[in-house]
């Protein structure tokens, strides 16, 4: 396989999938439309096994394993919802997974991960600190690692969520993504692109957590010395490399959100679409509310990327 998948892998990565998953809606908001000005749809990934599209690039990456790399199993790091797709995805395959996430990861996210028979570490401030202490597991153990963010098989599950769009609405114009280390945007540009070169790719992150955008600005690899935003999906101090190739040169625009306008979008989510957002998942929301005059009238689809959101933060939100 090349550094990067091709949309001929995405499509493979479908067919992989088909036996797991079934495909996500994708709906026309009237609420979000008339508010907005422009013809809203929303892709609802929310709607997977583990309420997050993760669960499509660990199946995909999973089922690339020889036998015996089976056999040692996978490690990784994870904020929370990547860890859930590859204890998903080692769950229904069988193979052994350990995932480490940092402190203060919500029970939302890691009981999953235990109940799923994978081994749960907690460890780090941050997902900088997991990846570096996955990598060292992984060489002592000869476990295999897998990075969200710079891994092709995880892109190409991620991409087949843009195969999906363009297939059910040819007409979208654009797609707002959600950006935490890359991966997302990238599969999904690759595929889009592919099928339909002029639909815009717009990323957003958290103003508190801008490595990639300040990377895609500069033209190289930015590193930030904190990424303290609630949004763990978007909580990453610099782009998986691989994922930050595929977005220099297909990307359109990536923008930032505050912690108050994703704060604040998620209740509007919640009574508009009856569904409960996390931070990732509001961002492409809270850019709306932002740009949307930018794209009046236009079909424009929304990753709604994932929804586990903490009862706590709900309740508190509300």
């Amino acid at each position: 396989m090349p550094a990067h998948p091709t949309l001929l892998e995405i499509i493979k990565a479908r067919a992989v999938l088909r036996s797991h998953l079934r495909p996500t809606p994708l709906y026309r908001s009237p609420a979000f439309s008339q508010m907005l000005g422009v013809e809203l749809f929303i892709k609802y990934e929310n709607h997977q096994p583990i309420r997050s599209f993760k669960l499509r690039g660990a199946l995909y990456r999973l089922s690339l394993l020889s036998e015996e790399e089976r056999a040692h199993g996978v490690i990784t790091a994870s904020t929370g919802n990547h860890g859930q797709g590859i204890a998903y995805a080692a769950n229904a395959l069988g193979v052994p997974a350990t995932v480490i996430v940092p402190h203060g990861t919500p029970a939302v996210k890691t009981e999953p991960i235990q109940l799923l028979d994978a081994r749960l570490i907690v460890f780090g401030h941050d997902i900088a600190e997991g990846f570096d202490r996955a990598k060292e597991l992984a060489q002592e153990s000869g476990m295999v690692y897998i990075e969200d963010g710079d891994d092709a098989g995880l892109m190409a599950g991620a991409g087949t969520i843009g195969l999906e769009v363009i297939e059910e609405l040819p007409e979208t114009e654009v797609i707002v993504v959600p950006v935490g280390g890359g991966n997302l945007i990238a599969g999904l540009a690759l595929a889009v692109k592919g099928l339909s070169p002029n639909v815009r790719i717009v990323g957003v992150q958290a103003e508190k957590a801008p490595s990639v955008f300040l990377s895609w600005r500069q033209g190289h690899l930015v590193t930030t010395e904190s990424c303290d935003t609630f949004a763990g999906g978007l909580a990453t101090r610099y782009p998986g490399g691989l994922a930050f190739e595929v977005l220099k040169a297909l990307v359109d625009d990536i923008d930032l959100v505050t912690e108050d306008e994703m704060w604040q979008a998620i209740p509007l989510i919640l009574e508009k679409t009856g569904y409960i957002a996390e931070g990732a998942g509001a961002a492409p929301f809270a850019l709306c509310l932002k740009r949307a005059r930018a794209w009046a009238g236009q079909r424009v689809v929304v990753i709604f990327s994932g929804g586990n959101l903490a009862p706590e933060m709900l309740r508190e939100m509300m």
